[in-house]
């Protein structure tokens, strides 16, 4: 046994150069003028693994649509609440997501704020956001007009909608 495993590390330490690589049949020896040899890492085998490079995550996309109840009102009297759905995708772990409702004019009237644990980033979410109209000051104070709904991701924009509520 002993002259098996001498024999096995002879024949090992023939194959190799000094300060060369060793050389597989039917592969070039690398030129001697090749320039120094980097060290890779070794498995337990002698096969270097190979790298595998991580996949860039998908980028966050969402994409918000506008339904009034009742359906097919608009004015403000009529309207009970605007529910927007924020279908959203590209979501890596835990995160808030924001919703701002801002009334025609330069304020924000009403923020939402949930929080969506996503597993897999190319999972598509939807979350509804609900307005509230009827018995609330939109109606009392005429907030007729072009209404925005901004939707935000750890703070960071996504994307934004619009809905008009009539006098």
């Amino acid at each position: 046994m002993k002259a098996l495993e001498m024999a096995s590390v002879v024949l090992w330490l023939a194959a190799c150069d000094e300060g060369a690589p060793p050389s597989f049949p039917g592969e070039e020896a690398p030129p001697s003028d090749a320039g120094p040899v980097i060290p890779v890492e070794v498995s337990w085998n002698g096969i270097s693994p190979s790298v595998r490079s991580t996949p860039p995550l998908p980028p966050r996309v969402g994409r918000a649509e506008v339904l009034y109840v009742p359906e097919g009102t608009r004015g403000l009297s009529d309207v009970t609440a605007v529910e927007v759905r924020l279908r959203v995708s590209g979501l890596v772990g835990s995160v808030s997501v924001d919703a701002e409702f801002l009334a025609p004019g330069p304020a924000a009237y009403e923020k939402h704020t949930r929080m969506v644990e996503a597993v897999v980033p190319t999972e598509a979410r939807e979350l509804v956001f609900s307005l509230p109209v009827a018995g609330t000051n939109i109606p009392l104070h005429g907030l007729s007009g072009r209404w925005e709904a901004r939707f935000f991701v750890d703070g960071s924009p996504l994307t934004a909608v619009s809905f008009t509520l009539e006098r």
